[in-house]
């Protein structure tokens, strides 16, 4: 990518963006390293999606900024288009659009001076927004990660430190809908754990399971692509030095401390993994799965968690079809009333040949438990209380079924992310402890199919009824009738459950 500087006079806020004074005294021709350069490349290629996990402070939003610059100024007819910058808090909001100005006077691009736009965010507020026009018509705008705001837009959105958004699963679902019309994603970040829904996208596009390209780009990338020598440049021209490379690139790395390989090295922490892996739970993914048409008179566990307002109250149903479990039935409620969910499980019951069915008896869960269980009987409705040890058998029980590929669940994102969002996490006597450390994913699914996945853990018998034959008894005492019956179980009587 060969870029000629300039004249930037009149400009706000250069110093944030590298200053006037860095353009000057960067050779012609090299103002993007060449990390910065290819991934301008790749988007210039036309890619739709691109994903880029990447150290930190390696000035890849800068060089983004350039690109967002020269689509926003590009007529439509060269590919010109709207750009939607979307940080984690306002302040990366402001300053992308203070280096987008500063791009802009580098080119020469005829734009109108920084302002603000409000957009509409989640329920209905407005969220402040900064933005700039080009003649061309098309505008770049930052703004604060609101998923609603990207709703009906059109263009590139820029989506950056991915992994810090509070609802990143909402932002990217919102701005692939741009897709469809000729737009580009690109999602930018650096790590922060390995269940983090920004791993779990790059882990999708490299298993094939969404269309995509990713890139990474590490400390010793940039290194060796000459960051170390542009950091030198700019501390000269303001006057001051810094230490030799070797002494420099230590000093970096021993700052960062155990955080140095998922910081700088793009190697996200396993110790915050999911319970769950990533590639088991894809290979259980069936489109028949959560399909009730499809449920063939098998017997069938239903798993309910208990919530009543802030989280989800789930009930899953599953088939036993061979020894594989089949999702036939998943319903979610957010802020029904418990006879709307009781009736709901009623009506599944009904229809269906319930083996087992387990609740959540936690807090509330306890009325919910004693009304099931004068329905259907304590040998049939079991409620759980959620203990640590109660927690851990229910989530190794859907564990074994998932790495065994003896659940079938359907290929959808949202329960993707729910079964993911549950972490081990070592204690400090040497065992194991599940913790959800997302406030936005809570894992209600997973528990449920952790009640329904235990449950089938049980041994049944099919129960059948067979009349006795009168004449097979005459003359018989009550005694001898009944050592008859004992030893010829297929004369008469009943065959229930055993579990």
């Amino acid at each position: 990518m060969k870029l000629k500087p300039g004249n930037p006079d009149g400009q706000p806020n250069w110093d944030k963006a590298g200053g006037e004074a860095t353009f000057k005294h960067l050779p012609r021709g090299d103002l993007l390293l060449p990390y910065q350069s290819a991934t301008l490349q790749e988007l210039f290629t036309g890619t739709a999606l691109l994903v880029i996990e990447k150290s930190r402070r390696i000035g890849l939003t800068w060089g983004l900024a350039a690109y967002a610059v020269m689509r926003a100024a590009s007529q439509s007819s060269a590919g010109g288009m709207n750009c939607w910058y979307m940080g984690y808090d306002q302040e990366m909001a402001r300053e992308f659009i203070d280096t987008c100005a500063m791009w802009a006077a580098a080119f020469e691009m005829a734009a109108e001076a920084v302002d603000e736009e409000i957009l509409e965010g989640e329920g209905k507020e407005k969220v402040q927004a900064f933005r700039i026009r080009f003649a061309s018509g098309f505008k770049v705008v930052a703004l604060p990660s609101v998923p609603r705001a990207l709703r009906g837009k059109q263009g590139l959105v820029i989506i950056d430190e991915a992994a810090f958004h509070k609802d990143l699963a909402e932002v990217i679902k919102a701005a692939m809908a741009l897709l469809m019309w000729g737009g580009q994603v690109v999602v930018v970040s650096t790590h922060d754990g390995a269940s983090n829904p920004f791993n779990l996208l790059l882990d999708d596009i490299r298993g094939k399971k969404r269309k995509g390209v990713t890139m990474t780009i590490t400390l010793d990338d940039a290194l060796a692509d000459g960051l170390y020598e542009r950091i030198a440049l700019a501390a000269s021209i303001k006057g001051r030095t810094i230490e030799p490379k070797d002494v420099w690139v230590a000093d970096l790395r021993a700052s960062y401390g155990d955080d140095q390989d998922e910081e700088l090295d793009c190697k996200p922490k396993e110790g915050s993994g999911s319970f769950l892996n990533p590639q088991d739970l894809s290979a259980c993914e069936h489109p028949d799965a959560g399909k009730p048409e499809l449920y063939a008179g098998g017997l069938w566990y239903l798993g309910r968690d208990v919530a009543r307002r802030r989280d989800l109250a789930v009930l899953h149903g599953y088939e036993l079809v061979g020894d594989v479990l089949w999702l036939r039935d998943r319903q979610l409620f957010q802020n029904a009333k418990f006879q709307v969910q009781d009736d709901a499980a009623q009506a599944l019951i009904q229809s269906r040949r319930m083996t087992q069915y387990w609740i959540d008896q936690t807090g509330m869960g306890e009325k919910v438990v004693e009304d099931e269980q004068r329905k259907y009987g304590v040998s049939r409705c079991v409620g759980v209380l959620f203990t640590g040890p109660a927690r851990l058998d229910l989530a190794l029980a859907l564990k074994e079924r998932v790495e065994q590929c003896k659940i079938r669940i359907p290929p959808e994102a949202a329960l993707r992310t729910d079964f993911r969002a549950i972490k081990r996490k070592g204690t400090a006597g040497g065992g194991i402890s599940l913790v959800n450390d997302t406030d936005t994913v809570h894992a209600d699914e997973f528990w449920a199919a952790g009640l329904a996945c235990s449950a089938a853990r049980l041994a049944t018998d099919e129960y059948a009824y067979h009349s006795v034959r009168t004449r097979d008894f005459q003359g018989q005492s009550p005694l001898a009738r009944r050592r008859s019956e004992i030893e010829n179980p297929a004369q008469g009587g009943f065959r229930g459950f055993r579990y």
